[in-house]
Formats: structure tokens, C-alpha cells, sequence
């Protein structure tokens, strides 16, 4: 066997041959393809070589049935441009032949060398190692033919049973073909090849073609999610080890979402929001090898019906009389129809106070309920939505804070609050607001286990009006954090109605009239009368604030006991009535 650095030139059928060699060797012929004839004899063909180091004498032709030898001489070849032979062997269909060629010049001293040795057989055929998906067109790869006659490839598509030749690479060392016109997003596309010598005698095909796999895509809109399906890589040898799915969202780089077994090839996915941008592909991986198969990549921009995710109720206070402001919040991608919003006193059943089409769903919104007796009762709050696919979807539950009180008639007052309740949400305190007729003010701050407050110290005349703030810290599900404060009812306290009589005056004294006190919020009726020891009335008033100086028809009276009735009615409708004895001193 021989070796040597070549480059070769065809020209029409004669190949000469370029070589770059050390002073003194003799180039044998570039011998590129022995092939067989119909007769069964063989016939050689190599190209010329270029010797400058003296005149042509022979070109020699060695042959051996191991390519190991020994070989020996069954031609010689006197013409320096003949280029090609044809040995008279008649069984070279099936005995196999080695050949190899030397030159002979006539260089003193020059180093004889060999050419490649070829066989008569045609080109072994080429192992594939996968047929992948890249930029969109499929992609054979295989190992480089064994045989030293391997010239190129002949690239198959397979196709309805038939192998139909596509296109000729030539090299023995290229090992990659891009099929320029295929549609892998389309259909399965498969692939074989053989190996040519530089005959154009041709091995035969690979009978085992592979093929890309064929990824598919259904978006099912109402459930939010994709329904992938692929078609089996099964012409691997060693069989396949795993497909993975890898998935680049919005663009950013994929990553592994899935791996699945030889024998999955479907799979439903969820997870992702309407109007975001997917890439997707499976990547089969031979098992015990490096070698992978892509599939087509499958993009799409999800136009799903996004849910109702992050459906909140924000914050609900009482701001004015018989009126809550409740906050809520809700996915800015939720593909809605209808937003309702639902009341309870117990929350177990509700009651809808409106329903109303979608507002703008990427700020914290407001709905007022007019309709709500604060003073009377705490109330549960919560969103119903509805979205394109009629599936309902329910918010979380805030709780309004109901502020009763009562005044005492000690002048101490006494406030209390049901907790505040709000989904995700934690009370951090109870801040405590108070009115004495000037606006209101902070007044005092209480732990969150604490439902009420009493205070006294205030003066006869104060009516105190009062409201609750709870604050809470909020976590929602969603990650996002807030800090929400939530308003109670304003509740004003009255000291009950009562009536103060003095029990003794001095009408010539420094008290000298004697008259009721009352402590009520406004008087609709008032009497007042005296009577002296023997039934008789000696003083009567309907104004409460004219008293008794002590006379009887302008003559002060005798010092001694006396009787009195006072009969008020207050604007509230109550009755209340006082009676005794005054000491009348002298």
C-alpha cells in the first residue's frame, strides 16, 4: 500500500495530479476509482501525475487478492498520458481485487512511491448518525466512508417508498448535508445517502433512512394551555434514550421544561399568560451517545383566554355614612366579560350589589356601596368575574368593621370593633380617632388582639364621636405586598338622659333659684312643678330654663320640704321623668 500528499484537478477525463513532494520521489498515478465491468473484467482509472525530476518510462499496476499482498506486476503501462486499464480478470463481480500503482521515471537515486490501494468493490455504505431540524431545514449527518475509493455522497429523500436522489457532495471527508428545499415544519422529512467514487460508481444506499421529527401544536384557548405533539425518532440503532422539551418564552434563551420517555410523544402544557411569545422544540438523544435529533421549532403567540389569577379584594372602609369604598385588584391579562360584586352579613350567602363590564384592570380599583347600614351592620365583601369562556372566577374576602359604643353616666365612654378580616392579611394594630367637636384626632394606638377601648375624664358636656382604623399587612399569593388601612363607622356618644335636681336652695341665699339640670340632646317637652305639704301646685314652667325662686304668689314661702315632678321629653322621643323634695332654708 501507498501514500501521499495530493491534490487533484479534473480536467474532462484526465486527471492530473499536483504534488508537493521532497526532492527525489517519484509520484505514482492518482489512482481514483477501480471498478467492475458487465463482462466480470475490472478497469482502473487514475490521473497523471506530475514527475519533473527525469523522463517517463512506465506506469506499473500491482494486484493482489489480500490487501495485505503479496502483490505483483499484471500490467505495465508505457503511455506517460494513457489514464486508464481494463484487467481481463472476467470474475470481478465476485472476487474481490486490490490494486495499487507506482511510476517510473528515470530519476537516479528518486524514492519510488505508492499510490492509495483501491478494491473493486463499489463505495461501503455510509453509517447515518441523525436527521435534525436547523434553521428551519433538515439536516443529515453520517460518518465518513470506510472506502479509500469514497469520492462524495448521494443524498435520498425518502419518499412514498422511494428513495429519490436530491443532490451529490463531493469529499470523502464531508459528513453534513443541508437540505436547502425542505419543509420540516410541514411533515416528517427522511433522508438517506451512498457513497460514490470518483467514478460516479455508486455503493449501496443506506436502507435504514432517518427522519426529523415533526413537532405540532393545538392552543386550546379556555383551559390556557397547548396540546404538543411529535412523531417518533425510531431509526437509531441503539434506539432513543429521551425526548426533551425546551421552550423559550418572550424571547429568552430556552431551557429544559419537560423530559419525557421513549414512548411519550404528547404532552399538554400550561402555566403561560395570554399574548406571550413561545418557541418551542423536542430534542431526541440516542441512547449510550452524544448524537441528538431537533425537531422543527414551533412558535406562537398564546391567545388564550387568561383567567382571573390574582382576583383580590384590596381594602374595604367605611367613608361616609351608609357608604364603603371596597378596593380590589385583579391580572391585567384576565380576559373578562363581567365583574359582580357580592355582599353578606355571614359570608356564607351573598348577595349581588352590581354587575358591571370590565374597568381598567392594571390599577387598583373602586366600587362604592351606597347601600350599606354601617351603623348597623359589618359586612363581607367579594368579586365574582366572568370571563370569555363563562367560567366564573371568586375573589378573596374583606370585612368591614362595625363600631358600636355607650356612654356611661359616670362621663367614662366605651368603644368595640369586630376584627378585621382580609384575605392574605395580617392586623398590625388598631388605631383609635376621636372627635370632641373640633375635627378628629389620633388618639391612641392598640395591639391587634385588642376589640375595644374605654376612656373617661371628659366633660359633662362632651358628646365624643369616635372611628376605628385598622391596619393590615398584606401578602398576596401573587408575591405582591401591601400595608391597607381599613375605616370604620363614626359613632357618637351621648351620656344617657338624665335629669340633676338639686336637693336643697336658699331663696334668699347665694343659690337662690332652684332649677332641674338635664343632661339630654335637645328637649321636644318640658314641666316643672312644686307643691307645697298640703297637694297644693305653687309653682308651674314649660321653660327649662326658668326655676323656682321660692315664691308662692310673690311671698317667699315657709322654709320646710317641698315637692317637685319634672317631666321632659327628649328629641329622641324618651320620657323621663324626675321627683323628690327640696329643702326651701330660710
Amino acid at each position: 500500500m501507498a501514500t501521499g500528499i495530493r491534490k487533484v484537478v479534473l480536467l474532462g477525463a484526465l486527471a492530473w495530479v499536483t504534488v508537493r513532494a521532497s526532492a527525489q520521489q517519484i509520484i505514482p498515478p492518482y489512482l481514483h476509482c477501480v471498478s467492475v465491468n458487465n463482462n466480470g473484467d475490472i478497469r482502473l482509472d487514475w490521473g497523471v501525475p506530475g514527475n519533473a525530476c527525469g523522463p517517463f518510462q512506465a506506469y506499473y499496476i500491482f494486484r493482489s487478492n489480500n490487501i495485505n499482498g503479496p502483490y505483483s506486476i499484471v500490467a505495465t503501462i508505457l503511455n506517460q498520458f494513457q489514464t486508464s486499464y481494463v484487467d481481463p480478470v472476467g470474475n470481478g463481480g465476485n472476487t474481490t481485487y486490490f490494486y495499487y500503482m507506482e511510476s517510473d521515471f528515470n530519476c537516479p537515486g528518486g524514492t519510488v512511491l505508492q499510490s492509495d490501494t483501491l478494491d473493486n468493490l463499489d463505495p461501503v455504505t455510509p453509517i447515518i448518525n441523525y436527521v435534525t431540524v436547523s434553521a428551519d431545514q433538515a439536516v443529515i449527518n453520517w460518518q465518513p466512508g470506510t472506502s479509500p475509493e469514497t469520492f462524495g455522497y448521494i443524498i435520498y429523500r425518502f419518499l412514498n417508498g422511494f428513495n429519490n436522489p436530491i443532490d451529490t457532495v463531493y469529499g470523502a471527508g464531508v459528513t453534513t448535508y443541508v437540505d436547502a428545499a425542505s419543509t420540516p415544519s410541514l411533515d416528517t422529512m427522511s433522508y438517506t445517502l451512498a457513497a460514490i467514487d470518483s467514478c460516479i460508481n455508486t455503493g449501496l444506499i443506506n436502507e435504514s433512512p432517518q427522519h426529523t421529527i415533526l413537532l405540532e401544536d393545538t392552543v386550546i384557548r379556555c383551559s390556557q394551555s397547548i396540546i404538543l405533539n411529535w412523531s417518533r425518532y425510531d431509526r437509531w440503532q441503539k434506539g432513543v434514550e429521551k425526548y426533551d422539551l425546551f421552550i423559550s418564552v418572550n424571547g429568552a434563551p430556552p431551557v429544559l421544561y419537560q423530559t419525557y420517555t421513549v414512548n411519550t410523544l404528547r404532552d399538554t402544557i400550561s402555566g403561560f399568560n395570554d399574548g406571550d411569545e413561545l418557541c418551542m422544540t423536542i430534542v431526541a438523544k440516542e441512547k449510550n451517545s452524544a448524537f441528538l435529533s431537533t425537531s422543527n421549532e414551533v412558535c406562537v403567540t398564546l391567545n388564550v383566554v387568561q383567567a382571573a389569577n390574582d382576583l383580590y379584594v384590596r381594602g374595604v372602609s367605611v367613608i361616609a355614612a351608609n357608604t364603603v369604598e371596597v378596593k380590589y385588584s385583579v391580572d391585567p391579562l384576565a380576559d373578562l366579560k363581567t365583574f359582580t360584586i357580592e355582599r353578606s352579613v355571614d359570608s356564607i350567602s351573598f348577595t349581588a350589589l352590581a354587575t358591571f363590564s370590565p374597568p381598567d384592570l392594571s390599577v387598583v380599583n373602586v366600587f362604592l356601596d351606597t347601600t350599606a347600614q354601617t351603623s348597623q351592620s359589618s359586612y363581607y365583601y367579594r368579586l365574582i368575574t366572568l370571563d370569555s369562556c363563562n367560567v366564573h372566577d371568586t375573589s378573596s374576602l374583606g370585612r368591614t368593621m362595625l363600631l358600636q359604643g355607650y356612654a356611661f353616666s359616670d362621663l367614662t365612654y366605651y368603644i368595640s370593633w369586630n376584627p378585621s378580616q382580609m384575605d392574605y392579611g395580617k392586623v398590625i394594630n388598631y388605631e383609635i380617632y376621636r372627635d370632641d367637636g373640633n375635627g378628629f384626632n389620633f388618639l391612641t394606638s392598640l395591639n391587634a388582639a385588642t376589640l375595644n377601648y374605654e376612656e373617661g375624664n371628659l366633660t359633662e358636656t362632651a358628646t365624643p364621636c369616635y372611628y376605628v382604623v385598622a391596619v393590615d399587612s398584606m401578602i398576596f399569593p401573587n408575591g405582591v405586598k401591601d400595608t391597607i388601612h381599613s375605616r370604620s363607622n363614626e359613632i357618637c356618644l351621648n351620656q344617657p338622659s338624665q335629669i340633676y335636681m338639686p336637693n336643697a336652695f336658699a331663696p334668699l341665699g347665694k343659690n337662690n333659684v332652684f332649677t332641674p339640670i338635664l343632661n339630654m340632646e335637645g328637649v321636644k317637652s318640658f314641666s316643672f312643678l312644686i307643691f307645697n305639704r298640703w297637694g297644693e301646685q305653687i309653682f308651674f314652667s314649660e321653660n327649662p330654663s326658668q326655676g323656682w325662686d321660692g315664691k308662692f304668689k310673690g311671698v317667699y314661702v315657709q322654709q320646710g320640704a317641698y315637692a317637685y315632678v319634672v317631666d321632659v321629653i327628649d328629641d329622641s322621643g324618651k320620657h323621663i321623668q324626675a321627683k323628690g323634695t327640696v329643702m326651701v332654708i330660710r
